[in-house]
C-alpha cells in the first residue's frame, strides 16, 4: 500500500478522534513527524505508554460515573491536559519498578533521586498509536515529566558457522590463528576462586537446568510474566550466555566456563526472545535489588528510551558493572544500553583476531571480545554454537566474575581500566571503534585488577590486609594442593613468600 504524506495522515487521524482546539494548537508537528515514520521507526509495545510524572504527582480518576467510561490521570492535570487523557483513553497506572526498590538507605536515596518511584506503564485504547500519544501528553507537560512509547528489541545472537571452541585458548589446530583467545587457563591461574559466591545477573531469556551451572542458578524472575519461572523460553540463547560466563570446569561435563564457581541470577526480560525497553528496565532494578554483583546484558534495542537510562544510571550509581553487547547490525553505532556510558560496550571478534563484520561499531565501543562460532552449553545437557556479540558480552561478565571473585570491593572504574588496560590491540594501534581498547585478555585483566586492589596479600578478600589475613597464612603454612585459596603467588606452597605478601601489603587502616 502506498504510503500516504504525513500531514494528510495526522490531519485524517486528528479528525476520527474528539480533537480541541486546544489540544491540536499545543502540538508541534515536528513531533507528530518524528513519531509517524511508520516503518522506518522501530517497533513499539502496542497498547502501553510509559509514564513519569512530576515530583508529588499522584494519579485520579476521572468520568467514574455510572455509564461514563473511566480514564486516569495525573491530579491537578485539567483543561487540555485531562482532555488528551480522555481521548488516549488512559487506563489504570501500574508502577513500573517493583516494591524491592529501596532495599537499603543507599538504594532509596538514589531510587528517588532518579525518581525510579514516579514510572507508571499506562494502558491506552486498543488500536491507538504510542508513538503519536507519546508526542502529544509530552508537548503537553504539566504533570508529565515524560511520556515514551515503549520500544522493542532483541537478543543479539546470530546463526553458528565454525565447529570449535577457540575463544578460550587457541593454538591455531582448529583454524584461526595462535593465542587469537582470552587466555582463560591464565585467568585461572589468577582467579583460584573461580569467582566463588560472585552474583551474575543475567538478563536474558532465562536458564535451562544444565548439568554444568547445578546447585548455582539462584531463584529469578520473569519480568514479562510477572512470576518466578526463569526458564530458557529462546532456544537456550540465555543458557548459552550462562555457560561462557560460568559453565565448571574440570568436571568432565560439557564445557568450561570462565567463572566456574559464580552463581547465576536469571532475570527474563523477552517473550519469548524479543520484548520491550521497560522490560529490561524493570530487569535491571530487580537485579540490582537482589543481590547482583554485575549484570550481564546479551541484548540490542534501538531507542534507548529515559526509563531504560533511568534503570542504568540506577545500577551504575550503586556501583554494579554492567556489560552489553553493541549489537549485530553492522552499524555505527552501538544499540543500547551499550551505547550508554555507564556499560561495558563489547563488540565481536573471531578465531583470526578480526572484529566480526556485523558487529556495531563506534566511538562508544569499550572493548571486544570472541563471538564467532562460540561453544557453549544448550538445553539441559548438551552445546551448541552460536555466532554474535551476546556471545562476546559473556567473555566479559565472566571475567568480571573472576575479578570480583579475587578483589570483591574493586570499583567499576577501576575494573575498567584492569580491562580496557590489558586489551590486545587488534586493529590500528590504540584506541579504534571497532574494538575499543582491543580484545579481551582475561589473564591479563584478573592480574592487573589483583594489582589495583589491595593486593594478592588480601587472601581472605575483604578488601583490607590485615591480622585475619596473617593469621591465615600462618595456619595454612606449608605445602598445599593448587590451587589453594591463600598462596598468594600460585607456587603450590604457603611459605615466606606468601608471608611478604601480607605483610608488605598491610593496609593502613
Amino acid at each position: 500500500m502506498e504510503q500516504q504524506p504525513k500531514t494528510s495522515r495526522n490531519q485524517a487521524y486528528r479528525a476520527s478522534h474528539w480533537w480541541t482546539g486546544a489540544v491540536a494548537a499545543s502540538l508541534p508537528l515536528v513531533g507528530f513527524v518524528a513519531a509517524d515514520a511508520g516503518a522506518q521507526q522501530p517497533q513499539v509495545q502496542a497498547a502501553t505508554l510509559l509514564v513519569k510524572v512530576q515530583q508529588g504527582a499522584t494519579w485520579s480518576a476521572v468520568g467514574a460515573k455510572a455509564g461514563v467510561e473511566r480514564h486516569w490521570i495525573p491530579a491537578g492535570c485539567d483543561g487540555a491536559t485531562a482532555q488528551a487523557c480522555r481521548w488516549a483513553k488512559l487506563g489504570s497506572p501500574t508502577p513500573l519498578y517493583r516494591a524491592g526498590v529501596g532495599a537499603d538507605a543507599n538504594s532509596a536515596a538514589l531510587a528517588a533521586q532518579l525518581g525510579l518511584d514516579r514510572w507508571y506503564r499506562v494502558p491506552i485504547g486498543n488500536g491507538e498509536d504510542p508513538r503519536i500519544l507519546a508526542a502529544l501528553l509530552q508537548a503537553l507537560g504539566g504533570a508529565f515529566e515524560v511520556v515514551e512509547a515503549d520500544p522493542m528489541g532483541e537478543l543479539a545472537t546470530d546463526d553458528p558457522i565454525w565447529p570449535a571452541q577457540w575463544n578460550m585458548e587457541n593454538n591455531g589446530t582448529t583454524g584461526g590463528i595462535a593465542g587469537a583467545d582470552i587466555s582463560a587457563p591464565e585467568a585461572w591461574v589468577y582467579a583460584p576462586h573461580g569467582g566463588d559466591g560472585i552474583v551474575v545477573a543475567v538478563l536474558d531469556s532465562g536458564v535451562a537446568a544444565h548439568a554444568d551451572l547445578a546447585g548455582r542458578i539462584l531463584p529469578g524472575w520473569n519480568v514479562p510474566a510477572q512470576n518466578t519461572n526463569t526458564s530458557d523460553i529462546c532456544s537456550s540463547h540465555g543458557t548459552h550466555v550462562c555457560g561462557t560466563i560460568a559453565a565448571a570446569s574440570n568436571n568432565q561435563v560439557a564445557m568450561a566456563g570462565l567463572a566456574g564457581q559464580a552463581l547465576i541470577l536469571p532475570v527474563v526480560i523477552v517473550n519469548p526472545c524479543t520484548g520491550s525497553e521497560s522490560w529490561v528496565a524493570e530487569g535491571i532494578v530487580w537485579a540490582a535489588d537482589h543481590g547482583a554483583d554485575l549484570i550481564n546484558m546479551s541484548l540490542q534495542y534501538s531507542v534507548g528510551s529515559q526509563v531504560l537510562h533511568d534503570a542504568v544510571l540506577y545500577a551504575d550509581g550503586l556501583g554494579i558493572p554492567m556489560i552489553a553487547s553493541t549489537g549485530n547490525n553492522a552499524l555505527t553505532q552501538p544499540a543500547f544500553p551499550a551505547r550508554w556510558p555507564e556499560t561495558i560496550a563489547t563488540s565481536a571478534t573471531d578465531k583470526w583476531d578480526e572484529v566480526w563484520a556485523l558487529s556495531n561499531s563506534g566511538t562508544e565501543v569499550d572493548i571486544a571480545a570472541p563471538g564467532v562460532a562460540i561453544d557453549s552449553l544448550y538445553g539441559t545437557s548438551g552445546t551448541s554454537l552460536r555466532t554474535g556479540t551476546s556471545m562476546a558480552a559473556s567473555h566479559v561478565s565472566g571475567t568480571v566474575a573472576l575479578i570480583l571473585g579475587e578483589v570483591p570491593t574493586l570499583s567499576t572504574p577501576l575494573i575498567r581500566v584492569a580491562l580496557e588496560g590489558t586489551a590486545t590491540d587488534i586493529e590500528i594501534p590504540g584506541f579504534d571503534t571497532l574494538s575499543g581498547s582491543g580484545r579481551l585478555n582475561a589473564g591479563a585483566a584478573v592480574l592487573a585488577a589483583i594489582t589495583l586492589g589491595p593486593g594478592p596479600g588480601d587472601v581472605n578478600r575483604d578488601g583490607v590486609i590485615n591480622g585475619a589475613d596473617l593469621a591465615l597464612v600462618l595456619g595454612a603454612w606449608g605445602v598445599c594442593g593448587c590451587p589453594c585459596p591463600v598462596d598468594t603467588n600460585n607456587d603450590c606452597a604457603i611459605d615466606g613468600m606468601d608471608l611478604a605478601a601480607v605483610l608488605g601489603g598491610w593496609s593502613s587502616d
